[in-house]
């Protein structure tokens, strides 16, 4: 209760800035069923339905937001995951964009093996209209992993049906390693509704046989989810 106490707080204080600086409030609430939920590539949950939501605005130039996603793993118990994100996009010349993001997460683990955390992490990406190369840097405090991700995806539109996502991405931290491949499809209904669904292939590397990182170690298997999403 104290977390969502605070995460509403967060978002009322959100909703009061954006309309004193006269800044539109972008929103969105999604649903939807995944086979594992992926925090940095490693599994955190077994099959199950989430719900997420989404708020954010632009203040001089910077792009704030937060978000917070939670799945039912349990009759008695939930997990949750909860962010707060800033961004700004630099253009260094004509197509060519320097986007840099930070995001601090909270991680409220619906698995008993798993303690809650807080991650930190700094994303860099070169936006162009070709291929977005990317680099991260993550630090989660409690579970005392730190690392780094390298990845490059593409958004594509297919004859102006659906959007495809392809991506490639490896995450190094302390214990573990992981090589990410996916494809990500995309539709939207009427300016607002968006149809989503994405496949993963996941080959995890522990270096430690007891984790409290994640769930299991996913070698060499195939996760999907899919779900709803309305933007206002």
């Amino acid at each position: 209760m104290n977390t969502l106490f605070k995460i509403a707080l967060l978002i009322a204080t959100l909703t009061t800035a954006a309309f004193a600086q006269n800044a539109p409030v972008r929103a969105s609430f999604e649903a939807g069923y995944t086979s594992t939920y992926l925090v940095n590539g490693l599994s955190r949950t077994k099959a199950t339905p989430f719900a997420g939501v989404g708020l954010g605005s632009t203040y001089y130039g910077v792009d704030v937001g937060v978000s917070g996603t939670i799945l039912p793993v349990s009759e008695n118990l939930d997990e949750s995951h909860w962010a707060f994100n800033v961004g700004k996009g630099f253009q260094l010349f004509e197509g060519v964009t320097l986007r840099t993001d930070g995001s601090v997460i909270r991680h409220q683990a619906g698995d008993p093996n798993i303690p809650n955390s807080t991650e930190a992490n700094i994303k860099v990406a070169l936006q162009n209209s070709f291929f977005t190369p990317y680099a991260k840097a993550v630090y989660d405090i409690n579970l005392e992993q730190y690392g780094y991700g390298v990845g490059i995806e593409r958004p594509t539109s297919v004859f102006g049906w659906f959007t495809a996502t392809p991506a490639l991405e490896y995450v190094k931290l302390s214990d573990s390693a992981s090589a990410i491949a996916k494809l990500g499809v995309s539709r939207t209904f009427f300016e607002h509704l968006t149809a989503f669904a994405e496949v993963t292939y996941i080959k995890n590397d522990f270096d430690v046989s007891a984790f409290n990182f994640a769930r299991k170690e996913l070698d060499g298997e195939v996760v999907g989810a899919g779900g709803l999403r309305w933007t206002f």
